[in-house]
């Protein structure tokens, strides 16, 4: 598929998509519609380590295209809303919002489905859904777990726009960086990562999701399933113990 909004880097285990929607990357729904392709066609590669999602200019993105809320085309656009924050929430690769800008409505969900939202110093978060008389259905069921139920409360209640300090101790921003060199940190942070071997990151992110999902009582016992069934039936796994045991560097194959 050729993308007409996004811009597209491609690294050795790393994945890199810029929204590319001037102005402010509104996600009408032809922008959600690529991004879905995306990463549905990048699901399944088990060597990938680290997928970022950047925005283009002055906005990560400012939101949802407002004319797609109308009766007769808001159920078209929630479903292709939801379908999109759901496979963002649980992408098996671990995934990163590099935000530098505006990052408001729908922009601002997507951005916190990712597992980390890195923030410049500028970059400005907010759900102002309110105050066009509409919620957004994404914060109101996932932020609460996410973030806490009173800082989302503050944040779809009031509409109000925060910056990336008031956004970080709200808990929408998981670590808030210089506007200097903000590109060079965020490759530092997911290099922290993509180092190690991409199947063994992706069944851990997996059990993290169980472990933030299930019931108590299912937790450790499908986790543990995961790391019997899963995680010991790769090689890397095996490679990975063998070569702590050699005292020597391991040698990821991503099977």
């Amino acid at each position: 598929m050729n993308y007409n909004y996004l811009t597209i880097e491609r690294a050795p285990h790393r994945l890199d998509v810029t929204l590319n929607n001037p102005p402010v990357n509104i996600l009408t729904g032809a922008v959600m519609l690529e991004l879905l392709d995306l990463l549905k066609t990048n699901a399944d590669d088990r060597s990938l380590r680290a997928l970022v999602i950047w925005g283009s200019g002055k906005a990560w993105s400012a939101g949802a295209d407002v004319s797609e809320h109308l009766p007769g085309q808001f159920d078209r656009m929630l479903d292709i809303f939801g379908e999109l924050c759901e496979l963002v929430r649980s992408y098996p690769a671990p995934t990163v919002a590099a935000v530098d800008g505006l990052c408001l409505g729908g922009g601002c969900e997507v951005a916190v489905m990712c597992d980390f939202v890195l923030a410049s110093e500028r970059a400005k978060f907010g759900q102002p859904e309110v105050k066009v008389g509409v919620l957004p259905p994404i914060a109101c069921a996932h932020f609460p777990q996410k973030i806490g139920l009173a800082n989302t409360l503050e944040i779809v209640l009031t509409g109000e726009v925060y910056t990336a300090a008031e956004a970080q101790r709200l808990n929408m921003v998981h670590k808030m960086l210089p506007v200097e060199g903000f590109a060079e940190a965020v490759n530092a942070f997911v290099g922290k990562f993509i180092s190690h071997s991409g199947p063994v990151l992706q069944i851990t992110k997996k059990a993290a999701l169980v472990g933030h999902d299930r019931p108590a009582d299912r937790r450790a016992r499908e986790v543990d399933y995961l790391y019997r069934s899963e995680l010991m039936n790769t090689r890397d796994a095996v490679e990975g113990l063998n070569a702590f045991l050699a005292k020597r560097s391991a040698e990821w194959k991503d099977e």
